[in-house]
């Protein structure tokens, strides 16, 4: 017996005495690894929208690397694009796009409005590049109703539900957003703003959407408790929009790789959109509109 305990005594020694010296010659054979990625191409960007009864808009600038970083004085020398030659035409009518906002690229039409069941062309002239893309105003899908219901575990704070019937031809695609009165200044789309009815195609459905912040924001109510939060007291408009498949997939490939920015083991990828000869999205909204009070 006592052979056998100094026998295992000598091997716990001998493990104890190899295992630290092979961690440490593993940890002699790491190496830093840099990887060097390269620069995507330079490409241009556009992000325009056409609504019922509305005149379109359009952003235009530049592309810039994934891992690359930029500051705002970057984005407003640099990342804009200035001197576009934009025109929309819905086949009955043509209307120039004007640079109404120089500093954030900023492009708005006066003469030409959405119409449900028309197509929007659209062409862009820059820097020696020609882009151009189209767009269908589809039938909007109103909302049957919508209201705000505070979450379980608070007074004051909440999400907002709505309940619509889905029409029964497959293929229906549609987009949330919110502005809340005196305190947003435009429509706000939450986190996964889209979706489509591959499973509730025909029938009604009940769902709701947390509040959306506007990229950027430091507002007390978008870093505090509130975040993500309507709250009672405030005035609501909702826009509910009906879009396009191409729409639909570049908002839901958006909001993937959006997720995956805090994914290690997540890769970038190309977010595919409409344009032809450049990036980005081009999308009639078929947008209707309701005005909630938190109560």
């Amino acid at each position: 017996m006592e052979f056998s305990i100094l026998s295992e005594m000598k091997k716990a020694l001998k493990y104890f005495i190899l295992l630290p010296l092979m961690g440490f010659l593993l940890a002699g054979c790491q190496k830093d690894v840099t990887l060097n990625v390269p620069n995507p191409p330079p490409e241009i960007v556009l992000e325009g929208h056409i609504e019922p009864n509305q005149s379109p808009y359009l952003y235009v600038s530049h592309n810039f690397a994934f891992f690359g970083s930029t500051t705002i004085h970057t984005i407003l020398s640099q990342d804009v694009v200035h001197g576009a030659k934009v025109a929309v035409t819905d086949g009955i009518t043509t209307d120039t796009l004007r640079e109404i906002i120089p500093s954030i690229g900023y492009y708005q039409a006066f003469h030409i409005i959405g119409v449900v069941g028309r197509t929007y062309k659209l062409t862009v002239v820059a820097e020696g590049q020609t882009l151009t893309a189209s767009t269908t105003m589809l039938q909007p899908v109103p909302l049957d109703s919508v209201w705000f219901q505070v979450q379980p575990g608070f007074d004051t704070l909440g999400y907002m539900w709505a309940t619509f019937h889905d029409p029964p031809q497959p293929g229906n695609n549609y987009r949330w957003l919110a502005e809340r009165l005196g305190k947003d200044t435009t429509f706000v789309p939450p986190r996964e703003s889209v979706f489509n009815d591959a499973i509730i195609n025909g029938q009604k459905f009940t769902f709701y959407y947390e509040r959306g912040i506007f990229p950027g924001s430091n507002a007390n109510d978008d870093t505090d408790a509130e975040r993500h939060y309507f709250k009672k007291g405030e005035k609501v408009v909702v826009k509910f929009c009906t879009i396009d498949n191409l729409a639909y997939n570049f908002y839901n490939e958006y909001y993937f790789q959006q997720g995956n920015n805090d994914n290690p083991f997540g890769s970038p990828a190309p977010v595919q959109g409409n344009i032809t000869g450049g990036l980005g999205i081009w999308c009639a909204y078929a947008s209707v509109l309701d005005t909630v009070i938190c109560k």
